[in-house]
């Protein structure tokens, strides 16, 4: 396999992750990983980049599984779904793109304007 280790940081990150065909991110199922957030899983989305994501925490309310993304909890669901998206780009692209469109609808700064204006008017009321 052609793998190349990149060390992580903040000003290269999303040249980094640009360069990728599909984005990851397994987690075991124990409560830490139910309590996280899935911060890489909507990076990969923004970026347009097909995900698959472990079945774990708020990853199942983000991901509409085989339309935005694919969902993953064993080892033959992860072959399977990531064999689909390496012998298939235009999958890959059709799934990025609806990742995008969920996290510019759900998860963006637009997305959440209205509410944040809002709370701000509440507070100087």
């Amino acid at each position: 396999m052609n793998i190349k280790g990149v060390k992580w940081t903040s000003q290269s990150e999303v040249a980094e992750l640009s360069e990728i065909d599909i984005g990851i991110m397994p987690l075991p199922n124990d409560e830490w990983t139910k309590g996280k957030c899935a911060l890489k899983g909507l990076l990969y989305m923004s970026l347009e980049q097909a995900a698959v994501l472990a079945d774990v925490g708020v990853n199942s309310e983000i991901i509409q599984n085989g339309v935005n993304g694919f969902l993953a909890t064993s080892t033959e669901d992860w072959v399977e779904k990531l064999s689909l998206l390496i012998d298939n780009p235009n999958l890959r692209q059709e799934m990025g793109q609806k990742g995008r469109q969920t996290v510019v609808q759900h998860y963006s700064v637009l997305s959440e304007q209205e509410k944040v204006v809002s709370y701000f008017n509440e507070l100087i009321g």
